[in-house]
């Protein structure tokens, strides 16, 4: 499967990694010039330096034959840009994204161009309430 994530943070790396350990072709994209030169030392990521939001940088990335993109930047808005665009293209790629803000929650659906969404704010509240019953039998 080629996946293609924009984000190349902690998250970003990781996952990575992780997606190719288990056999995908991964590309990565970020536009902190840092971050890609210190990547590239590394060498076993592929990164592409460039704006996410940029149609241009993403079809270099090769989002034109991805199979899934996963938007994992810092900021929501260029997160639901970088689904538009996806969704935009012909191999009509699934999306993944993160939600960084509690209250963007709400925008992050098949609407707007993503498949599936995480907030760590959700999935904090979900496991917290998994919990509880534990708590209410020990006590």
């Amino acid at each position: 499967m080629n996946i293609l994530i924009v984000g190349a943070g902690k998250v970003g790396r990781k996952l990575a990694r992780d997606m190719i350990e288990r056999g995908h072709k991964v590309k990565l994209v970020d536009k902190d010039e840092l971050v890609c030169e210190k990547i590239e030392k590394k060498g076993d990521l592929e990164v592409i330096c460039g704006d996410g939001c940029d149609p241009l940088v993403l079809e270099l990335a090769g989002i034109k034959i991805a199979d899934i993109v996963v938007a994992v930047t810092k900021d929501d808005e260029d997160n639901l840009v970088i689904a538009q665009l996806a969704k935009l293209q012909p191999n009509k790629p699934k999306v993944v994204s993160v939600v960084n803000h509690p209250k963007n929650e709400w925008l992050f659906n098949k609407k707007w161009g993503i498949d599936a969404s995480l907030s760590q704010t959700s999935i904090l509240t979900d496991l917290i309430e998994q919990q509880i019953p534990d708590i209410n039998e020990n006590n």
